[in-house]
């Protein structure tokens, strides 16, 4: 992938940047411009340990926290720094600086309603290279900031107050399978069903029900649906709701739902005993699959709906009995256990 990116650091014209911001980034962002232009992004000192991180590392250290603070990625983000980022990330070798590079990103996307976030999505090259990294990449870190920006993507584009669903072409193309590679659902799938790395599991889970509700959304939608009319006949129209999501995939993560849920329902899972957050993502994620149709109880087997309906009660059962450790995902939990096993009832 062939980038143009920043070749120098100026304080774009603007009197909503102050100078004082300018003059904590200019420093930074240059020292990152002269390490691409002069290919020593991956340098380590003589006597350093490898391990460790290097001096630019250390340097994007610090943009990573800076991009954290709004007056800051204000600064950055009129400089085109999510440009640099990419080249960076794009050059290196080393996965700590791509686990930099991307965490920066996503804290940037993080500024939405600055239109920071909304500018990030509107340079597809980032969704691109995106795609390359859930296809190539096998640091968990990596795949956690990554699934960490998408996240953002996603959950922006949902308008919660209205309930509905804003949809932007560059995330569509990008959850729309190509030729000859793996999907993003079916890459997310892999990765929830394999990763021992509770936050990149946490967070695919959350990013997983998002693109559910989001990949439903646009196929439902009035205007979708007419230009479907027009340009096919019924039959392809109808396929197009199998587009995004393969049927397969959904089988194999209800399956692994439902050994999960058993398991927290035993007091057995992921981490120290019983997780609040994976028995809430988990049970978020297979109601949507059944909620909009993505996978039915029928194709799922009596013995899986059985399971999962017995591993639910557990679950309740324990948060309700136990009085002295209430959380904020308690009544979330609940909620979703009672919607999911309305949705098993139905059709037994």
């Amino acid at each position: 992938m062939e980038l143009s990116f920043p070749l120098s650091f100026s304080l774009p014209p603007s009197h909503q940047y102050h100078h004082r911001d300018a003059a904590v980034i200019s420093p930074m962002l240059n020292k990152l411009v002269d390490g691409v232009l002069q290919n020593t992004i991956d340098d380590i000192p003589n006597g350093a340990d490898p391990d460790d991180d290097s001096p630019y590392e250390r340097t994007l250290c610090a943009v990573w926290d800076t991009c954290s603070v709004l007056d800051y990625c204000r600064v950055m983000a009129g400089a085109q720094l999510h440009r640099l980022l990419l080249k960076i990330i794009t050059m290196t070798k080393r996965t700590r600086t791509r686990e930099l590079a991307m965490g920066s990103l996503a804290n940037m996307a993080c500024h939405w309603e600055e239109g920071i976030g909304s500018m990030l999505l509107d340079d597809m090259d980032i969704l691109r290279l995106c795609r390359s990294v859930l296809w190539h990449e096998n640091d968990a870190r990596v795949l956690l900031e990554t699934s960490r920006l998408l996240n953002t993507f996603l959950s922006c584009s949902m308008d919660t107050s209205h309930h509905t669903i804003v949809e932007h072409d560059h995330l569509t193309e990008f959850l729309t399978p190509v030729p000859m590679a793996p999907s993003i659902f079916h890459q997310y799938t892999f990765i929830i069903c394999n990763t021992l790395f509770m936050d990149l599991l946490l967070t695919s889970l959350e990013l997983m029900t998002r693109i559910v509700v989001y990949t439903n959304a646009i196929t439902h939608s009035l205007t979708r649906h007419s230009q479907r009319m027009k340009e096919c006949d019924g039959e392809e129209a109808e396929a197009e709701a199998d587009l995004f999501i393969d049927k397969s995939d959904t089988l194999v993560l209800v399956k692994w739902g439902a050994d999960r849920l058993e398991e927290e329902g035993q007091g057995v899972g992921i981490g120290m005993g019983f997780n609040r957050g994976i028995a809430k993502n988990v049970m978020h994620l297979l109601w949507a699959l059944m909620a909009y149709n993505m996978v039915s109880t029928t194709e799922c087997g009596y013995e899986m709906t059985n399971c999962l309906g017995q591993s639910m009660s557990r679950i309740v059962s324990y948060i309700q009995e136990d009085e002295y450790d209430c959380r904020n995902e308690d009544e979330d939990i609940q909620n979703l256990a009672q919607a999911l096993n309305t949705k098993l009832s139905m059709a037994n």
